[in-house]
């Protein structure tokens, strides 16, 4: 049989040519195939030690693995100097959501859908320093005394998530706080707690007929009326006393008439204000009289599980 004969320097001289072209031009070799990911470096995936730095600790419990930085801090401004206008030039639709607050004789709505671009509202009424904040992820609208061992704090937005809740920083230490708990998390204040002011979440109609004397949150930039994603079987009541937590669905809340519940062995009531339809709550003495307003705090209930596992009472106790 005849071996057929194979001449490799003509492969060779190709295969010679082809690689130098690859070394000399290797992007062209390579045009089709995808580039390689660039990482994240917005998003936290670090260890606890770099969340918490070299100037302090971390609230018991506190993992790394519920922190995740989505932003860089006041990528989402806060307001810092808050401007409002009277009721008459807001220009609000009736059904608009506002968060309601008043401190003596001073009443102020703080326009949802200004919180659901800007967040937090660093603010002074009637000579308190308060901050006002609205996580449109949590739907927790809340109004906290500002005030850390008697001195006004300026607070920014941290543009992380904490247990999937929005946080924020204080300008002094830059201890991160999470939101819905009004507790410093990490950082050389951590374990310290802000004071929840009891507030109103109501649509403007019913806040300006109880309040017509209110001020009103005004803002430069561009803003649509939040009215469309108005409390309903998704949300739950919550109050919180003493650290111990107890929330109901916000549709369990009657119309009609009050319902009473104990938390930490303290009786609350729970009812809808009449000229504003938010949802109040106050503590209760012994005669069960009213002794003092307890903060609401509106959320999803999924948000709601999150921070208070098992709190959730599906049906009123107590209740007249």
């Amino acid at each position: 049989m005849r071996r057929r004969q194979f001449n490799l320097l003509p492969a060779l001289v190709g295969f010679t040519g082809l690689l130098c072209l690859a070394l000399l031009f290797p992007t062209s070799c390579r045009a089709d195939a995808p580039a390689s990911p660039e990482p994240n470096r917005d998003q936290f995936v670090g260890s606890l030690d770099e969340v918490i730095g070299p100037r302090g600790g971390a609230v018991p419990g506190f993992s790394d693995a519920d922190f995740v930085q989505l932003l860089r801090p006041d990528d989402i401004p806060p307001i810092y100097e808050p401007a409002f206008i009277p009721a008459a030039e807001a220009a609000l639709p009736d059904e608009a959501l506002v968060i309601g607050l008043s401190i003596g004789d001073d009443h102020r709505a703080y326009p949802a859908g200004i919180l659901f671009n800007r967040e937090m509202v660093n603010d002074v009424v009637d000579e308190l320093p308060v901050l006002v904040s609205w996580c449109p992820r949590c739907y927790t609208a809340l109004v906290h005394d500002r005030r850390i061992d008697g001195e006004a704090v300026r607070f920014g937005n941290h543009g992380a998530l904490y247990l999937g809740a929005m946080t924020w920083f204080d300008h002094p230490t830059g201890t991160i706080w999470s939101q819905p708990l009004g507790t410093a998390v990490v950082g050389p204040l951590a374990g310290a707690r802000l004071p929840l002011i009891p507030s109103e979440l109501a649509v403007w109609k019913d806040w300006l007929s109880a309040h017509p004397d209110t001020l009103v949150l005004a803002d430069s930039r561009p803003a649509q009326p939040f009215s469309g994603n108005l409390p309903g079987p998704d949300h739950v009541v919550g109050i919180v006393v003493d650290g111990e937590a107890l929330a109901i669905p916000y549709h369990r809340v009657p119309f009609d008439h009050a319902v009473r519940v104990r938390v930490n062995d303290t009786p609350v009531e729970i009812w809808r204000e009449v000229a504003t339809q938010a949802v109040r709550a106050a503590q209760l003495n012994h005669r069960g009289d009213h002794r003092r307003d307890v903060p609401v705090l509106m959320s999803y209930r999924s948000s709601w599980l999150k921070f208070y596992p098992h709190s959730v009472h599906e049906l009123p106790v107590d209740s007249q």
